[in-house]
């Protein structure tokens, strides 16, 4: 049984698994994914040594096979970086990781640079101050190559070093689902079921359920037609569709729109079309269109004039409403639409992405009834 590290680089494993390696009576080996998939086997010793010793054998030509899974022994465990860090190629590092060791089982991923999220992990490995300070010296021997650049809004440069490592035990799909939600749209992995957990998320139910709401109070009778664009796989599209009312939903991502015309079969009509497509050539009259946490990805929000409707509705996250919304309908937009109110669906809070794993901040949601002048 041995404990095998697969990194992208040597800076990486003294900075994240440096308590992987420092059980000198443990067999350990290490991967440098990105090394072509470089394979050391490391002396029996404590991580200092370990790693010195790996950094000399990396900066030398490579003398023996790259690893492949046909290395994989009994009772070996396999840790590797978090496929939703911030930083791509170890993302990628941790994600070939796991399709490439997963068949023995879970591997454990470290925690490492994930951004705005959080997550339940399932292993904390604080270190003592002799290891704190034997991590420090290699990460400071290796020079500043060993830390990331500082973005203020992510990251503070300290968590480069972690004084408690933490680790997430992950199998394959899950791997994907965190990759997928960090990295799409990728080649790399097919686009997992209700990636956003709409089905389970607490948040995410309560505000398709008071986007419901909000929408059938706005439309002048029963029955009435709404456009529903960017409606994924349709979750909220289906809600509209029990309120009576007669939809359209309109999904240009085509795993998402399979899954939605599915889920909707023979209740609303399904499209292709994008939001530009639906301001020109796909025109599509109706009583409402509803642009539902859509209308900021827009690089010219000023599209939506050509809508074939007289009543938009709109919901954002507050910040972005403030930041992006705002500026166009009391600038640009004020010629064409008049904001007859505006309605809090539901406040911020924590809650689950992906179910029982990583959570985060959800940001609120605030609907505009838009009226063209």
């Amino acid at each position: 049984m041995a404990n095998i590290v697969f990194a992208f680089q040597v800076t990486d494993v003294a900075a994240e698994f440096l308590s992987v390696l420092d059980r000198a009576d443990e067999p350990a080996e290490v991967v440098l994914t990105g090394q072509e998939w470089r394979h050391v086997v490391l002396p029996a010793a404590g991580a200092d040594t370990r790693i010195r010793h790996l950094a000399e054998i990396a900066a030398g030509p490579a003398t023996g096979p790259a690893w492949s899974p046909e290395r994989i022994g009994p009772g070996d465990l396999h840790w590797a970086h978090n496929p939703a860090d911030w930083r791509r190629e170890q993302a990628r590092s941790g994600l070939a990781a796991a399709l490439a060791a997963g068949s023995a089982g879970p591997v454990r991923h470290s925690l490492g640079h994930a951004g705005h999220s959080q997550f339940l992990i399932d292993a904390a490995h604080p270190l003592t101050e002799r290891q704190l300070r034997t991590k420090l010296d290699l990460l400071s021997a290796f020079g500043s190559g060993a830390l990331p650049s500082v973005d203020a809004g992510r990251n503070h440069v300290t968590q480069s070093a972690p004084s408690c490592e933490s680790f997430l035990l992950l199998g394959r799909e899950r791997a994907e689902h965190l990759y997928y939600l960090m990295y799409s749209p990728d080649p790399l992995v097919d686009v997992p079921y209700d990636p956003w957990d709409f089905a389970r998320s607490s948040y995410e139910k309560e505000r398709m359920s008071a986007t419901r709401d909000w929408v059938r109070a706005a439309l002048p009778h029963p029955g009435a037609s709404v456009v529903e664009a960017g409606a994924c796989e349709g979750a909220l599209s289906e809600l509209l569709c029990d309120a009576g009312l007669t939809v359209t939903a309109t999904e240009p991502a085509d795993d998402f729109r399979k899954r939605a015309a599915d889920r909707l079969a023979g209740r609303a009509t399904v499209t292709a079309h994008t939001v530009e497509e639906l301001a020109g050539a796909a025109r599509t009259p109706a009583d409402a269109y509803l642009l539902a946490e859509v209308l900021y990805y827009l690089d010219d929000p000023s599209v939506v004039e050509s809508l074939a409707t007289d009543l938009l509705l709109v919901t954002a996250p507050r910040e972005i409403l403030e930041a992006k919304l705002r500026p166009y309908f009391a600038g640009s937009g004020a010629a064409c639409w008049s904001v007859e109110s505006e309605h809090e669906l539901l406040d911020a809070r924590l809650d689950f992405l992906v179910d029982g794993l990583m959570y985060q901040r959800k940001r609120g949601s605030v609907g505009l009834v838009c009226r063209r002048r």
